[in-house]
Order: structure tokens, then sequence, then C-alpha cells
């Protein structure tokens, strides 16, 4: 892939002062930059089409890197959507012509991500004015960080099954299902962030990563006509 844009470090879209005058100072070239990119990997599916027991397996193989003058030294890094493992099961189990069984089950290896490896505070020393004895000290901090998208993500899987009630009207067929997404409640990572521990008297606190998640088991009904 070629003259594939990025984000610059930095990159803000965030104008410093509102009003419509200063719309002409946000330019969104002066925040992308322009590389290369590189991706390959391998597809399989096995398909079972016929027979009470249906469905297939699909597994992809993949590596997807980016290169920017700009960004990471220059050096290659993997993109936020390179995927190592991608797996589907899916499975349609006919128990009688009105009673139908299915399940999927999805694997993904997890995102890429850039994030802080340490945190460091400085102080700053500040005279009142250039001729006073007079100051005062201020502290900031700041992170710092190894290569770009080098954390990965947990791993995303889930579990979705459901039963399917079905009857042949005289003009349609009408099918009830049950189901259950993500059945076994796995908590798949949404983003991740940091905060601080307290461990205690006389102990510093200690900073660490929580993982937000969404969408636990969740039940469902619908109903189906088909013509």
């Amino acid at each position: 892939m070629s003259n594939v844009l990025g984000y610059k470090e930095g990159a803000s879209f965030l104008l410093l002062n509102d009003g419509p005058e200063n719309a002409n100072q946000v330019r969104w070239e002066n925040n992308v930059t322009s590389g290369q990119g590189w991706s390959y990997g391998t597809e399989l599916l096995l398909q079972k089409k016929t027979g009470r027991f249906s469905g297939w397996a699909a597994y992809t193989l993949s590596w997807t890197q980016l290169q920017f003058d700009e960004l990471n030294f220059g050096k290659k890094f993997y993109a936020r959507y390179d995927r190592r493992h991608d797996i589907s099961l899916v499975g349609i189990y006919e128990i009688s012509p009105r009673i139908t069984l299915s399940g999927t089950w999805v694997y993904g290896t997890g995102s890429a991500l850039t994030l802080p490896l340490a945190q460091i505070t400085t102080r700053e020393h500040n005279p009142l004015s250039p001729d006073s004895r007079n100051s005062y000290f201020s502290s900031s901090s700041a992170y710092t960080y190894g290569d770009k998208n080098s954390f990965r993500m947990a791993a995303y899987h889930r579990l979705d099954a459901a039963i399917q009630f079905h009857k042949k009207k005289k003009r349609f067929e009408r099918t009830w299902e049950l189901g259950l997404y993500n059945a076994y409640s796995r908590q798949n990572p949404f983003f991740y962030y940091f905060t601080y521990e307290t461990r205690g008297q006389n102990q510093p606190d200690r900073q660490i990563l929580k993982q937000i998640s969404l969408f636990p088991i969740i039940p469902s009904v619908s109903y189906n006509i088909k013509f």
C-alpha cells in the first residue's frame, strides 16, 4: 500500500479559540502524514452444507504493518487493525423440521495500541520577578512511550447461541427465536485507561491499567416471517 495517511504525533483538530473566524487556522493537511503499508496472510474455510448438521469453520492468519518517516522514528509498526488470528465457528443442527439449534463462536487477536511505559514528574523553579528573592516551585508530569502500537489488547472472543421454532402457515413460514449473545459473558475490552490505586499508609499510590468492557450476556427474542 502506498500513500497511506496517518495522524502526526499530537495531531488535533480542536481550536484554541472558539469562533468561525478561526476555522482557517486548522487545516487537516497539517495533522496528517503520508507513508506506506504491507498486508499479507492466508485464509482457510471448511464448510458442510448437507445433512441435519451443517456449518463452517473459517481461519485467517494475517500481518499488517505501516511505515511513516515522521512516526515511530521511521520504523515499521503494526497497524491498529492488525489481527494475527481470526477464527469463526458456526454450527446449525436440525433437531426436527420445526426446531433448529445454532451456535457461533468467534475469536480475534486484540488490537494494537500505544500506551505509556512510565510517568515522569519534574519541578521547575519560578521567581516571582527578575529581581525578586521570592520564588516558588511548580511541578508537571509527562509520559514516556515505547514503540508505536507495541501494546496488545486482550483477545476478543464470544459465543452466541440460539434455538429456532419454525411453523409453516398457508402463505408464509414463521419463526420464533430465543437467543443468547455472549453466552459465557466474556469481558471483552472496549478501551483502557490509567488510574491510581491507594496501597495504604506510608506507601505511594500505584498507577494501574483498567479495562472497560461492554455487552455482557444478553438474551433476545425475535419473531420472523418468511414469505
